[in-house]
């Protein structure tokens, strides 16, 4: 059973009841709100994974509550639907983050399959997100020296190049990457540039 929460807004409570009876079924948790200020309560004091937003919500519009989730920071997936769907509510809604845009009435398989989408999308962000963090605090242990070169080595110069450009020897250019390999653990330069281009560093050279 999944251990997921999907929080479901819609302010027709039958409709609202129906979507959390089939995401239980499918092995979900759910949380239910009908309007957009429970909502953000729900979003501010509990997990949640992914969120199925109405478009109509009465007084306020299902994107306007994207755009305030996204403004508060809660970065999981939003899928809007509606039952009056056009192009341009779809590509408002887009261009405020949600993940998806589906119409009433949904078809289950295929909301499933979003709502799995959109997760497993999210999950790869995050963990995108984390490596790039460590990448960065890796580098921060380097000397200026020694950040110089490794932004030298992602634009792809030799160790000669280097060494002419930073008015050194080569010898010394060879110590100074050995030097950065040891420190960041790793044990070869493919393995530097690539934490290095991860971290934003520099930039290969046609």
């Amino acid at each position: 059973m999944s251990s997921k929460t999907i929080m479901i807004v819609d302010d027709d409570r039958g409709f609202a009841q129906s979507l959390a009876n089939l995401l239980s079924a499918s092995g979900y948790r759910t949380c239910v709100s009908y309007d957009p200020a429970s909502a953000l309560q729900q979003a501010r004091n509990q997990p949640v994974d992914c969120a199925l937003i109405d478009y109509n919500l009465g007084a306020t519009l299902g994107t306007t509550l994207i755009s305030r989730l996204g403004e508060e920071g809660h970065a999981f997936p939003k899928i809007m639907l509606t039952g009056y769907g056009d192009v341009r509510t779809a590509t408002l809604a887009m261009k405020l983050g949600a993940a998806d845009f589906m119409e009433k009435p949904y078809e289950p398989g295929e909301l499933l399959e979003s709502i799995e989408t959109a997760i497993g999308k999210a999950r790869d962000s995050a963990q995108m997100t984390d490596s790039i963090r460590d990448a960065r605090r890796m580098l921060r242990t380097l000397t200026d020296r020694e950040n110089e070169i490794v932004d030298a080595i992602v634009a792809g110069s030799s160790s000669k190049q280097i060494a002419e450009a930073l008015g050194v020897s080569q010898r010394t250019v060879e110590a100074h990457r050995a030097n950065v390999l040891q420190k960041l653990g790793i044990s070869n330069t493919a393995s530097l540039v690539r934490l290095a281009v991860l971290a934003g560093m520099g930039a290969p050279q046609a």
